[in-house]
């Protein structure tokens, strides 16, 4: 009974965690025809504030945007990505936030407060009568960063080129 318990709670944990997560868009610009193998992981891959002088290609521009996760949720999905690419490095491009106004709507009582029931407003009545969309501004916030992937370029594979 015990261990069954344990194994609910963990499920139920890892549920809510699973939420928690950020959603992060991630689009991929290829810059070269060139296929690569995969890095094992993203670890070993450098993340660079400006273009390195060692002689390297340009893989892809990736792009990474959330309305939930920051920076350091960005950088390492693209850093994922770029290792998928075969990417020895990251350099990195532009970061901000976006601020976005929308129209959305909202549920607005068309009952004045003499109206509804009792004579007075009852604010918890809903009825497809008494209830009408109207619209409304909606602001909301991105977060956005983009990199440049690269892979480095040893002397050997420019001599066979």
């Amino acid at each position: 009974m015990n261990s069954r318990r344990r194994l609910v709670l963990c499920g139920v944990i890892s549920l809510l965690l699973s939420f928690l997560t950020a959603c992060v868009s991630v689009r991929v610009e290829p810059l070269t025809h060139e296929v690569y193998p995969p890095k094992k992981n993203s670890e070993s891959l450098q993340w660079l504030e400006s273009e390195p002088d060692a002689p390297h290609v340009k893989l892809a521009r990736i792009i990474a945007t959330s309305q939930s996760a920051d920076e350091d949720e960005l950088r390492e999905k693209i850093l994922a990505c770029a290792a998928t690419l075969g990417a020895d490095a990251v350099i990195m491009g532009k970061s901000d936030v976006l601020e976005t106004v929308g129209a959305g709507s909202a549920p607005e009582s068309t009952m004045g407060p003499a109206g509804g029931s009792f004579g007075g407003w009852w604010p918890f009545y809903y009825d497809r009568w008494s209830f009408a969309q109207s619209p409304t501004d909606e602001t909301g916030f991105t977060e956005y960063l983009s990199g440049t992937a690269i892979r480095y370029v040893n002397e050997r594979s420019l001599e066979s080129s």
